[in-house]
């Protein structure tokens, strides 16, 4: 199959999913920065009834919490970014590229036909799906976009 046959006909169940970072909408900011330090991750899905109702992402903390120097109590809902961009568990995996890159998403929640949290998907697990199923074409890429060897390595 073609990058292209993949990438359209691939579900978003191929993809190495996140168990989801996940917190009440009831939380608190100190609640949240636990969690992201606890999971090592950079997000956390905030939830209403198990449905993804926010997202708070260590870009908030920096850029909302450390400036105006926030309490830790302050509360999630305050913060967040409110109805986030959701793919269906069955999305193709092109699908949940282009709506990552036209929203600047790192994290995508990924929720079922309920519309319940199942997992997340992050840019991480993109590139290892592409190095996955295209280790030659990745691993052979110079550093560089155009670059070309002047002359042969080696004997």
């Amino acid at each position: 199959m073609t990058l292209r046959d993949n990438l359209t006909n691939d579900a978003v169940e191929t993809l190495r999913q996140l168990d989801p970072t996940e917190l009440s909408s009831r939380g608190t900011v100190g609640e949240a920065i636990a969690l992201m330090q606890d999971r090592n991750e950079g997000y956390v899905v905030i939830t209403e009834d198990a449905r993804p109702v926010g997202m708070l992402t260590e870009r908030d903390i920096l850029r909302k919490v450390l400036p105006e120097k926030l309490p830790f109590d302050t509360p999630v809902a305050e913060l967040m970014t409110s109805s986030p961009v959701v793919v269906s568990e069955d999305d193709s995996v092109a699908h949940i590229i282009g709506t990552m890159h036209a929203g600047g998403f790192r994290h995508v929640p990924v929720v079922d036909a309920g519309g319940r949290l199942k997992s997340v998907v992050s840019v991480k697990r993109i590139v290892e799906y592409l190095v996955d199923h295209f280790p030659n074409a990745v691993f052979n890429l110079p550093p560089k976009p155009g670059q070309v060897q002047a002359a042969r390595e080696g004997a």
